[in-house]
Parts: structure tokens; C-alpha cells; sequence
């Protein structure tokens, strides 16, 4: 941990982050509604990455962007101009760096501020962007659109004139525009408060149509006679498909020969291969057609690892592969430029995985592969931009000119229809508001988007996959309707942001560091890692665009999700979990839902403590009452993993390591043992006594055993399987998650998986031989090889295994070993979750702070957490640490709620979220005052019992000043409060509680 950070006492309240300068480098927040793409706010206000209309995104293959952080880019010009006129004179310039050098960036998700700062200018420009975010109100989350509120302050001493203009390129159809010809449109609209300019494409028609293919090249030949090449990636002509390495599979050429920079590359490996580079360049040729057509595979990397058509020294068709070995079919439209001279040039300038691309059979063509209808593609829908509720509001649907702040402010109009390539334009909107001296107001835009149509082929492996629609389908019918809808709501909806945002953020007494780095995590659920559907399904990746299914054994370390929209996960458990990945005949769950329907034993552990969660996290019993009898058949799969049975996993066990383990481990046998005491929680509940009893009695055993022959006197260790040589497995080594399963425990309020003892006692282990300080350092020392890059060789991380005993050398013979060297961050924050649980909150913070750290503006993007891809689910276990942190208990149909602050607890106060409703809980704790007060901002609670950290023989509470009956009682767990007649807090109420 860099020293600074060392010195500093981590449960400090602290001041929040601002970035400013180079710290602004790589900000990209996203700031969308949940399941509806990916936008990023960037550190001086620009709008950036543009994942909204179902492009696949550029690359991030495991740790490419730890390691080279992507730099904003935009796929299309737009941006925010202002204009000041006051007794100085007129000025006007851009919102962003260009115009302000000391903007700076104040990230507090959901929302974030950036303030143009300047001293010389008397009137103060801030902007406060953010999507509407409410929890436990899905749909009030999940507005593909985002509020742009700039507040102008007059800090001088004369009337000001201000103006502010957003303009942005026609960004519908991006991908298609290229291949088949397009005519892009611009219209202005005035409904409901909104006054804007909604943008759309329709189909053009192509000239000329019905003459003979010309064949531009088709590699049938040993040499690239006709063709300039650079670099050694290309070798020293077309390969022959036959001889391409065997790991590459069927190429797919037309023919016996293709350029592949992989294959007929230099190295002995894979990645020697791919770091290869070089560039072939085709002889100038002339455009006779209206597309190109050709066959491409590789990497996705645009600009670096592709293959360009040039005209004029301009690129002007792009096209890269799809990580795949195996050749697509592709389409260039190049009508516009029929006559001119042109030429091909394939590029790989990649160095990383998939460092390549392949190309074979180019050829001029009229005749383009067949396409869907114009509706039905992903990239196809519409964008709008407008102002809300402000008077003196200006529209240029087009304009050809925005190069200057002074051509967005004063536009030049234009044609509202052009050609989708070869015409460019832009629309503007602007709005103008005179400020007297000291005067403050806003001007707010919103900017929505509405592409409805998924990528489907990249989800084929769904069901029902051809008719997938984006869930905004069913409420919407294009960006102006959600625009002029938001416009009726913005309210409400701002209001209860912002609510939740000052309950979570200034009404707490958390550090800040800790509550801006748990937040961050929230925003992976608006990111292209999650989807909804019209359905009503929800959907996520393991990370953007990596790992097909809601995997089970990642996204059950994600609490996020179930802790602030619990209805989504309910019904994810019950459709997704129960439904579509359940074997009927046998319990199992499927680890992918129908993408993989092979087991995991940690998912298949993970999933029933997820449905004990979901319920607790329910107004009522009535879900857990209709998916117990296949949450039973779940169970007792796992039972039957269970020889003996003796509550230990038995076999095979398949896991998040990707690889199949054997042999009796504290891993995922505690989590078996706590998917036992679950499922005897929830039998309970049911009535199903005699079913509550074997899970409890096989749970008791399986702690006995697990304590008794897997502790070593320090931590617990895997026994290994004689049966089956070479396996993974760790052996003498001290595993991060070697104690998961009570981990996850202590997150439900389920009976204990191992003692507090053994416990502590491996947690300090934990911390003492996995936390790092220098772990790039470690990894030269390390017995394991390989493994991604997740740290920095200055800040301490959690590495997945060390052997403080040896045995790394026998940690088996699968490549998933060299996981052992890295550090997942899920799996650092369920550790740091734990630890606080169990007492040790300094050492939690730690390891929280050291991934926080790790994500400092100056290294990488801050709202990016990377394991095998972009925006992690698994990083959502970070929303557990907060829970450890105010010990929070909820049992939405028992009406329990209870708080056990773990830091500061003499004056602490936060934010919390419950089955129905939202507020925050503050309490005093001091010799002379034990108080405690909730505060309900958001739906209701129903309370029937309250735990706290203090107890009285005679305590007093009152709703609202009104006296509410209260008594000391108690129960398995230790002393509570209960409520004879029930206590009912609605929005708006506050229950205190004197003790």
C-alpha cells in the first residue's frame, strides 16, 4: 500500500475524491439505466464508449485493459458548448477540457458532478449527470437515458447572458451505415417540456445493381505478389489452411490458402504469435461496385487488428473479426465512392490475446449477402437529445459545421436528410438563461437512446433468442417517447435519486473512500455486462461481453443486485435458476442457464443461499412457498455429492477455478454445509420439518469433520484425492476462499459453518500469507506460473493461494493453476466482508482500500473492476462489505431488521435498503446516550423485531413522536427488541429507539 495510504486511518471519514489534471486521464463512469448498454461519463464531461445500440464493444480479453486502460474515445462527434455574455464581452468556448484546463470530476454513483473551473470567469458552470436510480424500483432504474443538469452561478457584478448548446452526429446505424446504404435523419420535436431533435435512419438505394463480381484477390497463390508487406505477422505469403496450428480449428476459406498474421507468424506458442505484428497493402485498385465482400477472423480490436479500405488516404470502411479462428463473411458498402481509386490494407498492430486477424476471398460485388429488414438490426433505433422545462430553447435539427464552440452556438442549418456516409451533420440544441448578480439556475438536457433489437446472435445460445428485445421495448416506442416521458417524471425520479444518492454519500458516517469504491460496483449493473429483457428476464454476463449465463459460480459472490433491486433476483432464481438451468430429474442447476447446463458445485451451493437471501430480502413467504420444492430438489443434489453422507462433498467437484477438483476442502464443502443450514432455514419455514432436521444434523457433521481433519492448527487445508493424480488442488497452501461458506453465513444470519476459533484464526492466517505488499514481487518467487495481471507491483493485493508450507509444486497439472498467483477482486472483498464480520474491520479496510487503490484515476479508469473481462460481476461482492460493515440483518416476511455497527459505532449512521423500501439508520452509543433511529426515505418496512449492538431491560420508541410498544426479548442469535403489535415505517416516518 503506497505510504500514504499506510499512515492513514481507513475508517476515517475523510473528504471525498475529486480528480482533476492527468487524473482525468481514463474516468469513464457509466451513467445509463440499468440493462440498457454502456455509456461513460468522462473526467472533463465528455460523453464516451457509446455501447448503447448493441455494437460489440472493443476487446477486453482477462486483463488487457488492467494492464493498457483504454483511453476515451467516441464512434461519433458531439459535445457541450457555452457562451457567457456579460460587461466583459462575449466568450464562448467548449465544456470540457479543450475550453476549461482545470475542469475536475467528482464521482459519486449513481451520479457525478464536473465542475469548470476557472478563476477568471465570474459565471461558474457545474454539471451533475446521472440516470434515474431508485432502489428496490427496478423499472424507475432502467431509462436508457441520462439527465445532463448544467447550473450556471453568476459570481460577478453584472447581468450575465448564458447559453448552452449540446450537438451531436446522427449516431443510428454506426455499423450498418457500412454495410448497405443508409439515409440518416434529424427531426425536431416540442412535447410535454421537451424540446429536442430525435434522430433515425432509413433504407437507401443502392446504383448500378446486377453486374459481375470482380475478384480483387483470393490468396491462391505461395506469395503476396501484388500486395506491400511490413513486419514478419504475415510471413512471407498466404498459409495454407492445412497448416495453420490444430488450435485454431477449421478456418472456413474458400479455397486451399488465406493471410492469417496468427499462423504464419513466428513463435513457438500462441502468444508469441500473436505478438507478432505487420500490415499487408493491396496495389490501388478501382471501386466498380457497390460493396466489397470478403471473409475475416481474429481478434476484435478496431484500428489495430483489422482490415481498412482506403480512399484518398481516408479510411473509409472497417471491418475487424469476432474473436474467432473461423472466417465470417462481411460486407463493405462503398456506392459513394464508385469510380475513385481505392486500396485494401490489413492490419495487425496487436500485440495481446487475439493479436491477429485473417482474411481471404476479397471481391468487388453488387450483389450483398442477404440482410435483415432495417428494424430488425441491432444497431438501427433512434437517439434524442433535448432540453426539459426552460422557456428560451433553440433547435437546429442540422448542421454540417460544429468544428468551433461559436459554429454549435450560433449553427449554420443544413439538410435534415444525408447520405449515412459521405454527408456529415449534426443536430443542436441549445438553451439560453440571464442570470443577475449571485443568481443560480439550471439548464437540463436529456439525452436518450433506443435501440431495441439485441445483438441476438451473440446471444443465440438464449432462449427464445430471435425475438430478444431490449426491455424498453414494451414501454417505448423511440428515444423522443422516453425523452418527453421523462420529461412528465424527471420529479420524481431526480428527487429520489438524489434522496438515495445524499442518504448514501452525506447523511452517512462511513469513510468516503470506502462508500465512493462499493458504489462504483453498483455501476456494473449499467454497463454491457447486464440486460433486461422485454420478457421481463434478466440477464448478465461475467463480465462485458465474457462468459455466457449468469454463471452461478461468479454471481453468487455479487450482492449488489439482490440488496438494492431484490425483485430482479428473485425472479432470476425462480425463471433463470429453477426454470430454465433445472434438471428436473435430478436438482442439479445449471451453471449457465441454458448456455451450459453442466453443474458447479460452489454455484449450485451459492444459488440455494442466493434463494435463502432473495427470501429474506421478500415482503412475505408467498415466493419461498412456490420454488421450495425445487429448491428442496437442489439441495438434495448436493446431498448426493455427499457419500456417506457426512456433510462433506465427496467426487467431483467442478468450481470457479475452471477446473474439477477432488478431494475433502474447506472450500466447497462450506459451502455445502452452508447451503445445508439454509436449506434447513428455509424447511423450517415451509413447515418441512423432518426435511430442516437431516440438514441440520448432515451440517453439524460436516463442521465436526471439517474442523477435525482439514484444520491445521493455523488455516484449513485441502486433502488431496489418491484417486485422481495431477488434479487442482491446494494442498499445504492457504486459499483466499478457503472459508466462503461461513463467509456467506455471516451475510444471512444462518447458524455458524466453522467456530469463531478456527475461523479467526484462519482469517488471520489470510491476512498474514496472502496479503501482499509487493505482489509483483511475490509472483517472480511464486511456485505457480503464469497467471493475469489484476495488481500493481506497489499496492498490496490478496493473492488467490500462497504455500507457507510448500506444495505449490504439487498443485496439479491443468493451466487454471496459475490462477493461484492472482487476485479477484470479488474474492479480496468477501475476504474483506468476512473480516469485518468476525471483528477484524482494520484488516477488511485494508484489503477494500488496496483495491481502491489499484483502481486510482492515475493508473487505470476508477469505475472499471477487471477480472476476466470489462465490469465484473463478481466485484459486486464488494456491496457484502458493506453490509459487515453496519452488520445489517433483514428478514423481510419475519419483519426483522437489526444494525451491529463495526466501525465507529459510538456515532454512525447509513443508508440501507430493505424488501420494500429504503432510509438510512443512525445511532449514538456514549455513556450518557444509547439511541438509535430509523429513518424511512423510500416505500415502507414492516417491523416485527429489531437487533441492535445494545439492549436495555426498559426500552422506549416512538413513530413520529408517537410512543410505540417495544420489548426486550430474545432469540437463538442473542437479545433483541420485539414489537407485540407490529411497527409499520413508511416514507417519510422516523422510528426512535431509546435504550
Amino acid at each position: 500500500m503506497p505510504a500514504e495510504a499506510e499512515r492513514e486511518d481507513l475508517s476515517d471519514r475523510g473528504a471525498p475524491s475529486r480528480f482533476r489534471g492527468e487524473e482525468l486521464r481514463f474516468v469513464g463512469m457509466p451513467v445509463g439505466g440499468i440493462g440498457c448498454g454502456q455509456l461513460y461519463l468522462g473526467g472533463d464531461g465528455r460523453l464516451w464508449l457509446w455501447d448503447v445500440d448493441n455494437r460489440t464493444a472493443p476487446a477486453n480479453i482477462n486483463d488487457l485493459h488492467f494492464t493498457r486502460p483504454p483511453l476515451p474515445s467516441s464512434p461519433f462527434e458531439h459535445g457541450f458548448a457555452v457562451r457567457v455574455t456579460d460587461g466583459d464581452g462575449e466568450r464562448a468556448r467548449w465544456l470540457d477540457a479543450r475550453g476549461f484546463p482545470e475542469v475536475t470530476f467528482a464521482g459519486r454513483p449513481p451520479a457525478a458532478e464536473v465542475d469548470y473551473a476557472d478563476p477568471g470567469e465570474p459565471v461558474r458552470i457545474a454539471l451533475n449527470a446521472c440516470s434515474p436510480f431508485v432502489p428496490t424500483e427496478i423499472d424507475d432504474s432502467s431509462y436508457p437515458a441520462v439527465f445532463l443538469d448544467y447550473t450556471a452561478t453568476n459570481t460577478g457584478t453584472t447581468t450575465a447572458e448564458v447559453e448552452i448548446a449540446g450537438f451531436l452526429a446522427n449516431p443510428v446505424c454506426l455499423t450498418s451505415r457500412h454495410t448497405r446504404p443508409l439515409r440518416l435523419r434529424a427531426r425536431e420535436f416540442a412535447l410535454d417540456d421537451a424540446t429536442g431533435v430525435q434522430f433515425t435512419a432509413a433504407e437507401g438505394a443502392p446504383e448500378n445493381p446486377g453486374r459481375a463480381d470482380i475478384v480483387l484477390e483470393d490468396w491462391e497463390k505461395p506469395d503476396y505478389a501484388g500486395w506491400s508487406v511490413t513486419g514478419e505477422a504475415f510471413g512471407s505469403g498466404p498459409v495454407r489452411t492445412l497448416d495453420r496450428p490444430g488450435y485454431q480449428g477449421e478456418a472456413g476459406a474458400f479455397g486451399m490458402r488465406m493471410a492469417d498474421s496468427h499462423a504464419s507468424a513466428p513463435g513457438d506458442d500462441a502468444g508469441a504469435r500473436d505478438r507478432a505484428t505487420g500490415t499487408l497493402r493491396s496495389e490501388p485498385f478501382r471501386i466498380e461496385r457497390n460493396y466489397l465482400r470478403f471473409r475475416i477472423s481474429g481478434g476484435n480490436y478496431p484500428g489495430t487488428c483489422c482490415l481498412n479500405v482506403v480512399v484518398g488516404g481516408a479510411v473509409v470502411g472497417t471491418a475487424t473479426g469476432s474473436f474467432s479462428d473461423r472466417l465470417a463473411d462481411r460486407v463493405l458498402y462503398l456506392g459513394p465512392w464508385q469510380g475513385a481509386d481505392a486500396v485494401v490494407e490489413i492490419v495487425d498492430a496487436e500485440t495481446g490475446p487475439w493479436g491477429h486477424v485473417g482474411v481471404d476471398q476479397l471481391r468487388l460485388t453488387d450483389h450483398a449477402p442477404a440482410q435483415p429488414a432495417l428494424p430488425e438490426l441491432p444497431d438501427h433505433g433512434s437517439v434524442a437529445l433535448a432540453v426539459l422545462g426552460t422557456d428560451r430553447v433553440r433547435v437546429c435539427p442540422a448542421t454540417e459545421t460544429f468544428e468551433s464552440p461559436g459554429d454549435v452556438l450560433a449553427p449554420a442549418p443544413g439538410s435534415s436528410t444525408v447520405d449515412g456516409l459521405t454527408q456529415r451533420g449534426a443536430g443542436v440544441v441549445a438553451a439560453a438563461v440571464t442570470l443577475e448578480p449571485g443568481e443560480q439556475q439550471t439548464i437540463r438536457f436529456a439525452l436518450a437512446w433506443y435501440f431495441p433489437v439485441p445483438d441476438r446472435e451473440g446471444l443465440a445460445f438464449l432462449e427464445h433468442s430471435r425475438e430478444l428485445l431490449r426491455h424498453y421495448a414494451n414501454r417505448f416506442g423511440s428515444a423522443q417517447d422516453v425523452v418527453t416521458h421523462l420529461a412528465r417524471e424527471q420529479q420524481r425520479l431526480l428527487g429520489a435519486t438524489r434522496a438515495w444518492t445524499r442518504a448514501w454519500y452525506e447523511d452517512s458516517t462511513l469513510p468516503h473512500w470506502f462508500l465512493e469504491r462499493v458504489a462504483a460496483n453498483t455501476t456494473i449493473l449499467s454497463t454491457s455486462t447486464c440486460y433486461r429483457f422485454a420478457d421481463g428476464r434478466f440477464y448478465g454476463w461475467e463480465g462485458a461481453y465474457c462468459c455466457a449465463g449468469t454463471c452461478t459460480h461468479v454471481w453468487h459472490y455479487a450482492h449488489a443486485l439482490a440488496r438494492l433491486f431484490p425483485a430482479v433476483e428473485r425472479d432470476t432464481r425462480e425463471r433463470v435458476d429453477l426454470g430454465i438451468g433445472f434438471h428436473a430429474a435430478t436438482g442439479q442447476l445449471s451453471m449457465r442457464g441454458e448456455a451450459d447446463r453442466s453443474p458447479a458445485v460452489d454455484g449450485q451451493a451459492g444459488t440455494i443461499l442466493r434463494i435463502y437471501r432473495e427470501h429474506q430480502m421478500s415482503p412475505d413467504s408467498a415466493w419461498l412457498q412456490r420454488v421450495w420444492p425445487r429448491t428442496r430438489q437442489a439441495v438434495e443434489y448436493l446431498i448426493g455429492s455427499d457419500a456417506e453422507p457426512d456433510g462433506i462433498l465427496d467426487g467431483a467437484q467442478p468450481n470457479t477455478q475452471d477446473a474439477t477438483w477432488f478431494g475433502r476442502n474447506s472450500w466447497l464443502s462450506g459451502l455445502y454445509v452452508a447451503a445445508l443450514r439454509a436449506g434447513e432455514a428455509m424447511a423450517r419455514e415451509v413447515g418441512d420439518d423432518a426435511f430442516a432436521r437431516r440438514c441440520a444434523e448432515l451440517a453439524a457433521s460436516g463442521t465436526e469433520v471439517i474442523v477435525r481433519d482439514l484444520f491445521n492448527g493455523e488455516y484449513f487445508v485441502h486433502e488431496l484425492d489418491s484417486a485422481h493424480p495431477g488434479s487442482v488442488n491446494t494442498n499445504r497452501g492457504c486459499f483466499a476462499d478457503q472459508l466462503l461458506g461461513q463467509s456467506w453465513a455471516a451475510q444471512l444470519g444462518l447458524p455458524r459453518v466453522l467456530p469463531p476459533e478456527q475461523t479467526r484464526s484462519a482469517l488471520r492466517s489470510i491476512w498474514r500469507h496472502n496479503f501482499v505488499p509487493r505482489p509483483m514481487e511475490y509472483r517472480e518467487h511464486s511456485p505457480i506460473d503464469g497467471g493475469r495481471i489484476f495488481y500493481d507491483a506497489d499496492v498490496p493485493a490478496l493473492v488467490m493461494c500462497t504455500w507457507p508450507d510448500g506444495g505449490g509444486d504439487e498443485a496439479g497439472d491443468n493451466w487454471s493453476t496459475s490462477y493461484f498467483n492472482e487476485a479477484w477482486h470479488g474474492i479480496e472483498y468477501q475476504v474483506a466482508a468476512h473480516l469485518i464480520a468476525e471483528g477484524m474491520a482494520g484488516e477488511g479496510l485494508a484489503i477494500a482500500r488496496s483495491v481502491h487503490d489499484r483502481y486510482g484515476p492515475l493508473r487505470r479508469n476508477p469505475y472499471n473492476e477487471i477480472e476476466c473481462s470489462d465490469h465484473y460481476a463478481r466485484s459486486m461482492a464488494s456491496f457484502g462489505t458493506y453490509l459487515s460493515a453496519l452488520g445489517f440483518e433483514h428478514h423481510g416476511p419475519n419483519g426483522h431488521l437489526g444494525f451491529a455497527p463495526k466501525i465507529r459505532p459510538e456515532e454512525f449512521a447509513a443508508a440501507f435498503a430493505t424488501a420494500e423500501g429504503w432510509g438510512r439508520y443512525r445511532q449514538t452509543r456514549t455513556e450518557s446516550e444509547r439511541t438509535s433511529t430509523i429513518e424511512l426515505h423510500h416505500g415502507r418496512l414492516a417491523l416485527r423485531t429489531l437487533r441492535l449492538d445494545a439492549t436495555a431491560a426498559e426500552p422506549r420508541a416512538t413513530l413520529d413522536g408517537a410512543p410505540v410498544d417495544v420489548r426486550t426479548s430474545a432469540d437463538e442469535s442473542g437479545p433483541l427488541l420485539r414489537f407485540p403489535e407490529g411497527c409499520t415505517i413508511n416514507a417519510g416516518q422516523r422510528l426512535d429507539v431509546h435504550l
